[in-house]
């Protein structure tokens, strides 16, 4: 039995690469997928974007929550990292609202991953050489981006609870049928 072992980034500049190569290795999975012998099912397709969408998502949020704030800090120029996040969102929106039965939406989740992946490509190639003189703490804050990520991958895996009462409202009073 083969066992895989991703190492543990070293610092943030680890975890931002580690980030984007997973994602181009997703995108490669769903392309060799469509390649292979045979008509991929639609759960299969689904499968490779759900993943996609996820990791794009998490690393955009914990980026969002932890990175920013640190570079802005340090001084670095947020605009690339900002407007890259934009993209990266639009991209989320995008496969959330396609069908993997239409015959375009292999070439939709290619085209604008690897648009994706070359994006963060540039952005990181501009910004990561600044890091190392920024005065950050690069490898306290690359293990604050990874507990981050992880802790909401956990809460993404975990059963919903489904204690909510459809009476009660978002703050858990009954909801009255008339205005006060």
């Amino acid at each position: 039995m083969t066992i895989h072992v991703t190492p543990t980034p070293a610092d943030v500049i680890g975890v931002l690469q580690q980030n984007r190569s997973s994602v181009g290795q997703l995108l490669d999975a769903y392309a060799a997928l469509c390649d292979r012998t045979g008509e991929p099912t639609e759960a299969e397709k689904l499968a490779i974007v759900e993943r996609i969408s996820l990791e794009v998502t998490l690393n955009t949020q914990v980026e969002e929550e932890l990175l920013f704030p640190a570079l802005h800090v340090a001084g670095i120029d947020l605009a690339p990292f900002q407007a890259f996040h934009d993209t990266a969102w639009a991209l989320i929106a995008q496969l959330s609202m396609g069908d993997p039965g239409d015959l375009r939406f292999d070439t939709k989740v290619l085209a604008l991953g690897r648009d994706l992946v070359n994006r963060m490509q540039q952005v990181h190639d501009t910004t990561l050489p600044q890091l190392p003189a920024s005065g950050l703490d690069l490898g306290e804050l690359g293990a604050r981006l990874l507990a981050r990520k992880a802790h909401l991958m956990e809460a993404f895996d975990r059963p919903a609870e489904d204690d909510e009462d459809e009476d009660d409202d978002p703050v858990g009073r009954p909801v009255s049928g008339t205005l006060h």
